[in-house]
Formats: structure tokens, C-alpha cells, sequence
């Protein structure tokens, strides 16, 4: 039988369950993982249970840390690991710092006998990114876990074809990062987009398709509308901007480009403008080199997902644009409350 890989191709946030999967359920591959880290620090790291979160401590600066792995001893504080995967994006700003901040926080605050942390990707990839991959305590290759899996993979019946699955999926992750990625069109995808783009020039004229929108050969992953820039004021004291409606997450938002850098300065006034609105203030990181952070006004919408089908999710995905609608309408509205926030970034980024 032809071998026929079950994903197009392994996406970070595939990586990301994967990795989670076998902290929460597997002790033999828990010990595995804390010998790798102790080989490297060399100090010998003590645990008897263990316990993993995803994406859900975040540190002082709002940012989200992908895995957090707390190893707990028979008496004491746990030890706690702070887990950052990276298939194929760029390093954010200060993030492996910002790591390090709430490894030390940890620590300083009495939660934690000790932190470490630590960078799982695939060795091109710390290889290309030496300097950001040096920052943490230790770094565990995509390439050590997939032998690592193949090696338990051996043993016969489910047990065995699960992990020889979850080996496949490590390889093609590998793969993608050495041959860079190459977008799988989906028909269902392009058949979606072109029903929304119809009811949005019905339903809702303001709002213009952007190119990504308008783009044949979608891949799969593909869960966003971005619209066009025009959809947007263009007025001169404004960043660069998007408004977008995020159809997996369930939310339509505009982004102003930088301002999230200013985020504790800004969110009081910003906060006061959007009293009585269903909208509220999310930073964001833009995840290219050297990105700056941006700052969102968000409101929530349906979640809708674009490989079941347009048709059954008719109103769910009419009442999300309905809602970009007026997110776009309230910005237009508001020129003097927006030129104020402008200022008051613009003032930040001069100190």
C-alpha cells in the first residue's frame, strides 16, 4: 500500500498538541524529556508527578507561554518549565527575555524551587536562529523526540501505530522547516470564499474584499478575512491597520500596527472612548523579526469553520460580517477620539 501522509503538512500548532498529548499522558516520555534538560543544565531535576498547560500562563507583558510543565516532587515547591515550540516562525520581540522574566519570577516569588526554559524546534531552525535559541536554558530538537518516538513505536498493537503516527507527523513538521512550506489549495476553501465575498458585496457594500480574499488556491489553514485597505480611513496620523474577520477564534477586530508597544499607556483612554460599546482592547504580536506589537479593539462573533461548508452557516457568517460592519462604521465615526489615541502613541514612541 502507497504511504500517504494523513496531513497535508504539519502546522506549529499541531506540534503544539502533540507535545502537550505526551506531557499529559505519558510518564516515560516526561522523564525522557526532564534527563534531556537536566543533561543540558546539569542539574539533576527531581519530579514524582507532573502537570502541563497550554498557552494558558501568561507573563507581565501579556504574553502567552506555549507549554508550562510543573514537576512536582514529594515535598517542596515544583519545578516548573516553560516550553516555547517554533517550527517556522520568527522570533517575537524579547520573547525568549520574556521567558526568562517569568522563569525568574517564578523563582523570586517562592511558586518555584526552580524555572527553566526551554526551546523545542527543529535543528535548522536553531541553527538559522542561533542568537534567539541561545537565550534559553536548553534546546530539544523536533529530531530527538521524533527518534524518541520511533524507538517506542516498535511495539505492536494501537499503542504502537499512535505513536508511529505521532513520529510521521514530527517528520513532516522536519521536513516543511528544511523545504520551506508550499500552500495546499482546498476546493471547499475557494468555494467558501467565493460565497462570502458575494453576500458581503450584497450585505454588506462597505466592506471590500482584500487580495488574500480574492486569492485562488487557499490553503486549508486559511480561517481569516482580511479586507481591503480601503475598508479603513486613510486619514494621516493614523499606523498601518487591518480589520479582519477571524472565523475559527470568533471574532471580528481592527488592528492598529504598533500601538500594543504602548498598551499600558493607551488602554485607559482607549478603554474610556469604548464605554458602552461591546468592543475591548487585546494586544497583539506580530510574529515576523523585529515585529512590533499591535493593538486590537475586538468584538466577539460566531465561530464559524469554512471546511463544513457556506451554506449551513449562512447566518452565523452573515451576523460576523454584520459585525465588521460596524466595528468599520464606529472607527469612521470616531476621528477625534482615534486622532487623540494616535497622539498619545505617537508621544510614547518618542521616549
Amino acid at each position: 500500500m502507497e504511504n500517504i501522509s494523513t496531513l497535508t503538512h504539519a502546522t506549529e500548532r499541531d506540534v503544539d498538541l502533540l507535545l502537550v498529548e505526551e506531557l499529559k499522558c505519558s510518564g516515560d516520555f516526561v522523564h525522557w524529556f526532564v534527563d534531556k534538560l537536566s543533561a543540558i543544565v546539569g542539574s539533576p531535576i527531581k519530579i514524582t508527578t507532573s502537570e502541563v498547560t497550554h498557552s494558558k500562563r501568561r507573563t507581565y507583558n501579556r504574553r502567552e507561554i506555549d507549554i508550562c510543565l510543573a514537576l512536582k516532587a514529594r515535598s517542596g515547591s515544583p519545578t516548573y518549565l516553560l516550553i516555547e515550540n517554533k517550527l517556522d516562525t520568527s522570533e517575537q520581540f524579547e520573547q525568549a527575555e520574556s521567558y526568562r522574566a517569568e522563569a525568574e519570577l517564578f523563582v523570586k516569588s517562592g511558586e518555584a524551587r526552580g524555572a527553566y526554559t526551554v526551546l523545542v524546534c527543529p535543528d535548522a531552525y536553531s541553527r538559522q536562529h542561533r542568537q534567539f535559541s541561545s537565550k534559553f536554558d536548553a534546546n530539544i530538537s523536533y529530531e530527538e523526540i521524533s527518534l524518541y518516538l520511533a524507538e517506542r513505536a516498535r511495539q505492536s498493537g494501537e499503542l504502537g501505530l499512535r505513536l508511529r503516527h505521532r513520529h510521521e507527523i514530527l517528520e513532516q513538521a522536519i521536513t516543511k522547516s528544511r523545504r520551506g512550506y508550499q500552500a495546499v489549495p482546498l476546493a471547499i476553501i475557494e468555494q467558501f470564499n467565493a460565497k462570502y465575498v458575494a453576500l458581503a458585496l450584497k450585505e454588506c457594500p462597505t466592506l471590500k474584499a482584500g487580495p488574500s480574499m480574492l486569492k485562488e488556491g487557499r490553503p486549508g489553514e486559511s480561517k481569516t478575512m482580511i479586507f481591503a485597505p480601503e475598508t479603513l480611513p486613510n486619514w494621516q496620523f493614523l499606523p498601518q491597520m487591518r480589520i479582519v474577520h477571524q472565523l475559527r477564534e470568533g471574532n471580528a477586530n481592527v488592528n492598529f500596527y504598533g500601538w500594543g508597544d504602548h498598551f499600558t499607556k493607551l488602554a485607559g483612554m482607549m478603554a474610556a472612548d469604548l464605554t458602552d460599546t461591546p468592543y475591548r482592547l487585546v494586544p497583539a504580536v506580530n510574529k515576523r523579526a523585529n515585529g512590533k506589537s499591535g493593538l486590537m479593539i475586538v468584538v466577539e462573533t460566531p465561530v464559524i469553520d469554512n471546511l463544513s461548508g457556506f451554506d449551513a452557516q449562512s447566518g452565523s457568517i452573515l451576523a460576523g460580517m454584520k459585525a465588521v460592519e460596524k466595528l468599520r462604521a464606529w472607527v469612521w465615526s470616531h476621528p477625534e477620539a482615534i486622532r487623540r489615541w494616535a497622539a498619545a502613541a505617537s508621544d510614547q514612541a518618542a521616549k
